[in-house]
């Protein structure tokens, strides 16, 4: 897939307090990736090689992270992982209202790529795809756009509401489209990846910022919907889109269970991450561990069960830490009691603490706070 390139929209949803100092799409998921890690390894994996990534704000964490792209083999001289700073000369405004503003913003980088096909991911969500299937799919039904989705059906309206609806006809194509709504006709939720012509999404942004449109999905696709042929294709795997504390909360949780962690993490299409040389793990004589998602460096003398541990994360004796995510180098002392947490990097809590969530309402911790 030389002839394609793909774009790599961070999304901008809010998830506070743990997005306040990163973008969403370099939040920690499974412990030691990040979920920009899933349709980055997703483009790697099938042969792309200039792949750009843009963010709107707070994107340190996210270079930092994927850099020059070497974990994707996309450490090139030419083409190769290319980060893509907001870029607001060209809003009248000065501020980014919408992914359109930010695909104006990267236009040039567009122009100059000479592949002829583009993979658009917009958003953050969670996938394992042969995209060369897709492509292929997309060729021999000589579609303008193909979008990628997955079928919900069965999961309650208020869920449903929270993603882009497609309405599919008898030959797989898009007949109606609806953002967020709020009693849902169709279980068919976008995945937020769409393929094209370079050209034609360059005429889309031209088109949608000559009219001050600003929402690639409401102004590019519900809008033409009847003047392109824009197909469906259904993603049989597992795939969720993270947008809430619930999701992100739920998405880690069901990294525990097996059918879904190989699902997400097949071999035959692996997902790359960032490599620290760490330790390994080391357990105390007492510690308990129970179906846990546990990373390299972490010291655990207490008790864990259903949680999810990032790097260096140090449980202390006589903790008992229950369904919980704990990001890296957070530090817990001894008879501490958390169910149901959410912290964020560098967390401390001292000696005798109870913090207690719910699965609906788990408990967030900022980034370096001590409790």
């Amino acid at each position: 897939m030389r002839d394609t390139m793909g774009i790599i929209i961070a999304g901008e949803e809010k998830i506070p307090p743990i997005t306040d100092i990163r973008s969403i799409a370099a939040l920690p998921i499974a412990g030691r990736y990040r979920i920009i890690d899933f349709v980055l390894s997703n483009m790697a994996n099938a042969g792309i090689i200039n792949i750009g990534v843009a963010t709107e704000s707070k994107y340190s964490s996210l270079m930092d992270h994927i850099k020059s792209g070497n974990p994707w083999d996309l450490d090139r001289k030419n083409q190769g992982l290319n980060i893509l700073p907001p870029n607001l000369e060209h809003l009248s405004t000065g501020v980014i209202k919408g992914n359109i503003d930010m695909l104006a913003g990267i236009k040039e980088y567009i122009r100059r790529s000479h592949q002829t096909y583009v993979i658009l991911s917009l958003g953050a969500c969670l996938y394992n795809i042969d995209f060369k299937k897709v492509m292929q799919a997309h060729l021999d039904t000589q579609a303008d756009i193909t979008a990628l989705y997955k079928d919900f059906s069965g999961l309650e309206e208020r869920e449903l509401s929270r993603f882009t609806l497609f309405d599919i006809n008898e030959n797989h194509m898009i007949c109606d489209v609806e953002v967020q709504p709020y009693y849902p006709k169709t279980a068919n939720a976008s995945m937020g990846v769409y393929i094209m012509e370079k050209m034609l999404l360059e005429s889309i942004i031209d088109e949608c910022s000559a009219r001050g449109d600003h929402d690639f999905v409401k102004d590019a696709i519900a809008k033409k919907i009847n003047g392109l042929r824009v197909f469906a294709y259904e993603h049989k795997g597992y795939a969720d889109m993270i947008d809430s504390m619930k999701s992100y909360y739920r998405n880690n949780m069901l990294f525990l269970n097996e059918d879904i962690r190989r699902d997400l993490f097949n071999p035959m299409s692996p997902i790359y991450t960032k490599t620290k040389d760490q330790t390994p793990t080391r357990y105390g004589a007492d510690a308990s561990v129970a179906n846990c998602f546990i990373s390299d460096g972490c010291v655990i003398e207490g008790k864990i069960e259903n949680c999810i541990l990032s790097r260096g994360v140090k449980i202390a004796k006589n903790a008992v830490i229950r369904n919980s995510i704990i990001m890296q180098d957070s530090v817990i002392e001894e008879d501490v009691e958390l169910d149901h947490v959410v912290f964020d990097k560098e967390v401390y809590i001292t000696k005798g603490r109870k913090l207690i969530g719910q699965e609906s309402y788990p408990l967030a911790i900022a980034k370096g706070t001590k409790i």
